[in-house]
């Protein structure tokens, strides 16, 4: 059975248990051709905390996080949280980045990241780029399609190694690939509008949305197709499974 592991560089057990239902559902249920995996689970939330064994695994996803890049003083955690997350970008292992690591990954490879094109917690539209024709992971991606997203920084200029293979008329780079066996999405792919709802509300007071508008925002996600950007999950699993694994 193939196995993954999902890295939560968060604190707090409630919302990094919810995180990893939406993995599982994610990985599991809107990908059945590939079958089932085994996912670990990781959480980087001390500074005491360490990586497992990454070549152990198929594949590595890491989730969300509130350690911005942006923010003005990293402290001692968010600092070896960077340390732990560099690892697993110079791995040889195949990962995906997720909102967090849009940020994380650019800063970390030179580029530049600022709060220009923030976005609240909304559903938002990835249009693909000619590159993304080009790239393994995006070949069950239909060429636009609805995203779950929200974020406060953002990508202002991408790393020179770095491919752009999805944007947005909110949020210039949505998605890249950051080497040959890396890629980082600005929005949540493993969410769907029930779990965009409970992410909501552990981040109420984050400064993500206006917390007055929370119901007609829960209601914009109910209404979005959606469906179609587990694309990408599908696309990371044969390209770990099947494309790099015969390499």
């Amino acid at each position: 059975m193939p196995s993954y592991l999902l890295v939560a560089p968060r604190p707090g057990v409630d919302v990094t248990q919810a995180e990893l239902a939406d993995f599982t559902r994610a990985l599991n249920l809107t990908v059945p051709e590939y079958g089932p995996i085994d996912l670990d689970h990781h959480v980087i939330d001390s500074e005491s905390a360490t990586l497992p064994d990454l070549s152990a695994y198929d594949g590595v996803l890491v989730g969300g996080s509130p350690f911005n890049v942006t923010d003005l003083v990293h402290t001692a955690t968010q600092k070896h949280v960077q340390s732990l997350m560099v690892q697993i970008l110079q791995s040889a292992v195949p990962s995906l980045f997720i909102c967090f690591g849009s940020g994380f990954c650019t800063w970390t490879m030179g580029g530049r990241v600022d709060r220009s094109y923030g976005e609240s917690a909304s559903v938002s539209t990835v249009e693909l780029t000619e590159a993304a024709t080009h790239d393994p992971i995006c070949r069950y991606l239909p060429q636009r399609f609805q995203v779950l997203t929200g974020h406060v920084e953002s990508v202002a200029e991408i790393a020179d190694s770095a491919v752009v293979l999805g944007t947005g008329p909110t949020c210039p780079v949505q998605f890249y690939r950051v080497n040959r066996n890396t890629w980082a999405t600005q929005f949540h792919p493993e969410l769907d509008a029930t779990g965009f709802a409970r992410r909501m509300a552990f981040y109420s007071d984050h400064g993500y949305y206006d917390t007055a508008k929370a119901e007609s925002i829960i209601e914009s996600a109910n209404a979005a197709e959606l469906s179609p950007v587990a694309g990408i999950f599908t696309g990371f699993r044969r390209f770990c499974e099947v494309d790099y694994a015969g390499r």
